[in-house]
C-alpha cells in the first residue's frame, strides 16, 4: 500500500469537513471531539462493520457456494445496516455522554458527517489499493460526500430529540434518522449494482445521492438561522440582567460584526485580545443555547447551575472587553 494511495483516500475526507467547520458560525465544536468522531469512523466503525458483515454473510455461503448471494445480501442489506449502526453509535455517545456539546440539529450533522468522512477515508484506501487510483474521481468526488450524508441523517434524528418535549419523540427521532440513513445507503448500493444492467441506474443513483446532500445543506442553513434566533431571543433578557450591553448584544447577534471585530483585533497583533474576544462570543452563544435547552426541557435540557456559571463568566468578560466595544 503506497503513501499516494493512503493520501488519496484520506486528504479529500479531511478537506470536506473544513466546510462544515466554517459553516458552524456561532459556537465551534471542540476540535478534539471532531477528531475523535473522524477516527471512530476510520477505525472502530470500519472494523466492527466488516466483522459483522462477515459473520452474517456466512450462512448464505451454505445456500450459494459461489458467494454471489452472500455478496448481494451483504451489499444491499448487511452493509447499510451494520455501517450506519456503528457510525451512528459515535453520534449516540456524544449525545448521551457529552450532552453539553450537543446543541441541536446542526451539531448532529457535524458529528454524523465527521464519522462518515472517517469511514469513507478508510474505505477509499481499501478500494484504491485493490482497484487503483482510477477510482479516485468516483470515490472521492462523485460519491465523496455519501457516507457523511448517510450518517448526518442519524445526527439530525438526535438533533431533533435534543429539544423534543415528548419522551416518545426523543426515542423515535434518532431511530427514524438511523432508518433513513440505512435506506439512503441501501438505495445507493442498489443503484451501483443495477448499473451493470444500465447506466441509467447510475444516473439515478447520482441524482438521489446529490439530491440528499442538497437537502442536508438546506437543513444546515435552516438550523443555523434557528440558532441565531436562539441567540437573539435568549440574550435579550441578559441586557437587563447586566450580563452585556446593548452594543455587545448587537455585535453578538451578528456573525458579520463578530468576524469584523475579531479580525480587527487580529490585525492589530493583539493575539490575546483576539482569543479573549472569541472566548467571549462563545460564552454568550453557549449561554443562549443552554437557556433555550432549559426552556424546552427544564433541568433535563440544561442545568440552571451551568447557565448561572456561563452568565457569570460572560458578565466578567463583558466588563473586561467594554473598552473594546466602546472604541
Amino acid at each position: 500500500m503506497s503513501i499516494l494511495v493512503i493520501a488519496a483516500g484520506i486528504i479529500p475526507m479531511l478537506i470536506y469537513p473544513l466546510f462544515l467547520y466554517w459553516m458552524d458560525r456561532y459556537e465551534k465544536e471542540p476540535l478534539g471531539l471532531l477528531a475523535a468522531a473522524f477516527l471512530w469512523g476510520f477505525v472502530p466503525a470500519a472494523i466492527l462493520s466488516l466483522v459483522t458483515q462477515i459473520i452474517f454473510g456466512i450462512p448464505f455461503l451454505f445456500i450459494d457456494e459461489t458467494g454471489q448471494l452472500s455478496d448481494l445480501v451483504m451489499t444491499v442489506v448487511f452493509a447499510p445496516i451494520s455501517e450506519e449502526f456503528f457510525k451512528g453509535f459515535a453520534v449516540l455517545i456524544v449525545y448521551l455522554i457529552l450532552h453539553n456539546e450537543f446543541d441541536g440539529i446542526f451539531d448532529g450533522i457535524i458529528y454524523g458527517g465527521l464519522v462518515g468522512f472517517g469511514f469513507a477515508a478508510v474505505e477509499n484506501i481499501l478500494y484504491f489499493s485493490e482497484y487503483g487510483l482510477d477510482l479516485f474521481f468516483t470515490r472521492a468526488v462523485l460519491f465523496g460526500l455519501n457516507h457523511a450524508f448517510f450518517t448526518s441523517l442519524t445526527g439530525i434524528g438526535f438533533g431533533i430529540a435534543r429539544h423534543a418535549h415528548s419522551l416518545l419523540w426523543r426515542w423515535i427521532a434518532p431511530l427514524l434518522g438511523l432508518l433513513l440513513a440505512i435506506f439512503a445507503h441501501a438505495l445507493h448500493n442498489i443503484s451501483i449494482i443495477l448499473t451493470e444492467q444500465s447506466a441509467v441506474f447510475l444516473c439515478l443513483g447520482i441524482l438521489a445521492d446529490w439530491g440528499g446532500v442538497m437537502i442536508i445543506f438546506v437543513i444546515m442553513v435552516a438550523a443555523i438561522r434557528q440558532e441565531r434566533q436562539w441567540i437573539i431571543e435568549q440574550l435579550q433578557e441578559e441586557i437587563g440582567l447586566g450580563t452585556l450591553s446593548q452594543l455587545q448584544y448587537a455585535v453578538t447577534c451578528s456573525p458579520a460584526r463578530r468576524f469584523g471585530m475579531r479580525l480587527g483585533t487580529l490585525m492589530t497583533g493583539r493575539l490575546s485580545l483576539w482569543w479573549q474576544t472569541g472566548l467571549y462570543f462563545n460564552k454568550l452563544t453557549e449561554l443562549a443555547y443552554k437557556k433555550h435547552a432549559h426552556s424546552r426541557r427544564d433541568e433535563a435540557g440544561a442545568r440552571q447551575t451551568h447557565i448561572d456559571a456561563l452568565r457569570s463568566q460572560a458578565g466578567d468578560l463583558s466588563t473586561q472587553l467594554a473598552e473594546l466595544f466602546n472604541a
